[in-house]
């Protein structure tokens, strides 16, 4: 596949509530989690947890997530059953990206033959496999996780994909049960589920904390969730309903059950320009620059090299006043100091520019 020089990719997390971050990997018609959750005691290993989500698409187009890069295709094209893990992952593809300045590896498991090579640019919705049977698997599927900052499934990475993607229109409650013990159960009423394409399903699990490797979302800090939620009002119960919630949701919504529901969730327009360090820094090769504007502004942000020349325009276009991460794919650049400058012309007249190094060592 063709190797693009740059991919440029902006999050605003100016003044919007909680909301998905990717996209779903498959279509809407096709079920995930059937029972078999985030969190549950795994069957082969009942003292460890799933760490993912399991997504009945059966002998299919698998589609990226996310925008990114393909950091790892793992792939026996001799052994299409136990594939390229036979005890494990089977045939598998990594693609990095980025959410809210911090690196995301999203892992796509037990496929019968990836589609992209490693260190392909990849869009949102690209096709990046076939989904399969290969590794320790009960059935054709596709097993999806989310691991921060690193790779490896190291203790507390996970991430609960559910709060990340769901079917068009539907949304996700989470929460917290206090001092909640392995296998608690959090049933809720009336049934949230849309069907088709699910079956029997209404209720979730509290993740098994016995587990290290399961981490609860540093904005959501659950310990259980429920994804693919029809929009309605539903109670939620637990431990011998000490545990009681009313919750509303609405399409694409994430709900927190134990938030109260008259505070605002919406965070504060920035008081003033600013333009962050990048992180990682030094990187190789993706990192994200994040800058702050106070109120609507004409923004441009662009890297140069050290002799001042051009290397890219990221952004060059009106912004609403808010934060924005702004992703910055470096593959095909030589190592070396690299300047980013960002101009922005307020429509009050303000002007603000400023100019910062970062490090490129590959």
């Amino acid at each position: 596949m063709k190797h693009f020089l740059l991919f440029l990719l902006t999050f605003n997390l100016s003044v919007h509530p909680q909301t998905f971050r990717i996209n779903r990997p498959v279509p809407d018609t096709i079920q995930t989690n059937g029972s078999y959750l985030f969190g549950e005691p795994r069957y082969q290993d009942p003292a460890n947890a799933h760490r993912g989500i399991d997504i009945l698409v059966r002998w299919d187009t698998v589609r990226s997530a996310s925008n990114g890069s393909v950091y790892f295709v793992g792939y026996n094209p001799n052994d299409t059953i136990g594939g390229y893990e036979p005890n494990g992952a089977g045939n598998y593809v990594v693609i990095r990206s980025m959410y809210n300045g911090r690196i995301v590896y999203f892992y796509y498991m037990h496929l019968k033959q990836p589609l992209v090579d490693t260190n392909d640019i990849i869009l949102t919705s690209q096709p990046i496999a076939i989904s399969g049977n290969t590794g320790r698997s009960t059935g054709a599927h596709l097993h999806f996780e989310i691991r921060y900052d690193s790779p490896n499934s190291t203790s507390r990475k996970t991430r609960n994909p559910e709060l990340w993607c769901a079917i068009t229109g539907m949304g996700a409650i989470y929460g917290r049960v206090p001092n909640a013990p392995n296998s608690t159960r959090v049933d809720i009423y009336p049934d949230p589920k849309p069907r088709p394409p699910y079956t029997t399903f209404s209720y979730a699990l509290t993740y098994n904390f016995n587990d290290p490797y399961i981490g609860s979302d540093e904005v959501y800090n659950e310990n259980y969730a429920i994804g693919d939620v029809k929009p309605g009002t539903y109670t939620i119960r637990s431990i011998n309903n000490t545990y009681v919630r009313t919750v509303t949701v609405g399409p694409g919504q994430i709900v927190n059950a134990d938030q109260p529901n008259d505070v605002d969730l919406t965070l504060p327009f920035p008081e003033e320009f600013a333009l962050m360090q990048n992180y990682p820094n030094p990187f190789n090769p993706t990192t994200v620059i994040s800058f702050k504007i106070p109120e609507e502004s004409y923004v441009q942000l662009k890297i140069y090299d050290v002799l001042g020349n051009e290397i890219a325009t990221l952004i060059n276009e009106e912004k609403s006043a808010g934060e924005y991460h702004q992703f910055f794919d470096a593959y095909g650049l030589s190592s070396g100091v690299y300047v980013y400058t960002i101009i922005a012309q307020s429509q009050s007249g303000k002007l603000y520019r400023e100019s910062k190094k970062m490090m490129l060592l590959k």
